[in-house]
């Protein structure tokens, strides 16, 4: 392993999900630990090979279980036991039956996975446990489009949440500007989904992903550059701002969100190549922007926080770096350290 500094005891464990491929960034040798100690220090594993383009990677609470989406033409959803600084097969891996699941979360019971395929414009339920293959059990493949001719010509889920006090799964679908609501009673059965249900944002806003902050979501919108407050017991979006106009859009606009305990959301901004933070107030129903902080990197892809929220670490695929960005009540101060790895996509912290 490749230390820069000792590990202390408070330590917060993570996975880096990676690009194989080389589109964006250098092509990466598989997944790598990375542990971040109180000081900010890191320890990062060698390279795990998993298979080709294991993009995003999730760790089930319930069973320590790491599950990944194959980011490829052809969809795959595999599951691994962590032994350490490796891995070792837990299933067999499973096809989504769609093209480039770029997302998944486990169901709070640990047994199945809920897979965001973007390309495929569907959600697909996978079964989990050893031995068993991960093909896709139960599917909702979704329809609609949006204003933006060029990103918004059919759907396209990226992210899938639970939002376990409505028994619901929400999936933020980029190409109709909604956030999609799945009903989770009839599992494993099925899965319900009425179109009626879905949350509509304003047009052209491209939700990406999501955080749930009590009754409300905030989403990251990747179209137009904008964070939208939800109400999810009405099921309506109540307000959107900017998360900043001091940069010319690229077309690439926000990332991954993350809500801290102080309720202040954090986004990555791939156009400023930097960390945004804005203050929610769940009262007010408004977002204030307070703080902006550059990575020092490109294409912030994901963030995580530590578990004592003392640094935020944003994945930077196009620059093959990691930084660490130190918080100050949950507010973004200075980059304390930028750690080296091929095309980092996403940070799967441990439970």
């Amino acid at each position: 392993m490749t230390t820069t500094g000792e590990t202390a005891s408070d330590t917060t464990r993570f996975w880096v999900g990676a690009s194989t491929l080389g589109v964006l960034g250098s092509p990466a040798r598989g997944i790598r630990s990375l542990e971040i100690d109180g000081a900010g220090r890191a320890t990062i594993g060698e390279p795990v090979d998993v298979g080709p383009n294991p993009m995003f990677l999730a760790v089930s609470p319930a069973t320590g279980v790491l599950g990944i989406v194959h980011e490829l033409a052809d969809g795959l959803v595999s599951t691994w036991t962590i032994e350490g600084d490796t891995v070792a097969p837990f299933g067999r891996a499973g096809a989504t039956g769609a093209a480039d699941p770029c997302h998944l979360a486990f169901a709070e019971s640990g047994d199945l996975l809920f897979a965001a395929n973007y390309s495929g414009g569907r959600l697909s339920v996978h079964p989990v446990g050893p031995d068993v293959t991960a093909d896709a059990a139960l599917a909702v493949d979704f329809t609609g489009t949006g204003p933006n001719a060029a990103r918004q010509q059919m759907p396209h889920p990226h992210q899938a949440v639970i939002d376990s006090a409505r028994g619901r799964l929400l999936v933020p679908d980029l190409g109709t500007d909604r956030v999609r609501v799945l009903g989770l009673a009839g599992l494993p059965a099925a899965l319900d989904h009425d179109l009626a249900s879905d949350i509509v944002l304003h047009a052209g806003a491209g939700p990406r992903h999501l955080v749930v902050a009590g009754d409300f979501a905030i989403t990251a919108n990747e179209l137009d550059r904008t964070a939208s407050v939800l109400d999810l017991v009405v099921g309506r979006e109540v307000a959107w701002s900017s998360i900043g106009e001091d940069v010319e859009p690229r077309g690439l606009g926000c990332s991954a969100i993350r809500l801290t305990r102080t309720g202040i959301v954090l986004v990555g901004d791939r156009d400023a190549d930097a960390l945004r933070a804005l203050r929610f107030d769940a009262g007010a129903r408004t977002l204030e922007l307070v703080a902006t902080v550059p990575t020092g990197g490109r294409h912030p892809r994901d963030l995580e926080l530590t578990y004592d929220e003392r640094f935020a670490l944003v994945a930077d695929q196009g620059s093959d770096s990691i930084a660490v960005i130190a918080l100050a009540g949950g507010v973004p101060t200075e980059v304390v350290a930028t750690l080296e790895t091929p095309a980092p996509a996403c940070l799967a912290r441990m439970p």
